[in-house]
């Protein structure tokens, strides 16, 4: 993966976070923080498995 795919998605990360501890309403909030704790994991995956060249 490249690196601008990894900072996107810890940008997404980031927005969801921001945006949960914005949120009013306790299910809002939930939705926001699982959907950063997918982007997080997705960034992990992304920096542990190795690229795969490209022949």
């Amino acid at each position: 993966m490249s690196q601008s795919e990894i900072d996107y998605f810890a940008q997404r990360e980031r927005a969801e976070r921001d945006r949960a501890a914005k949120a009013s309403d306790s299910g809002a909030r939930h939705a926001h923080l699982a959907m950063a704790d997918g982007y997080a994991k997705r960034v992990k995956v992304m920096i542990e498995t190795p690229a795969i060249p490209l022949r």
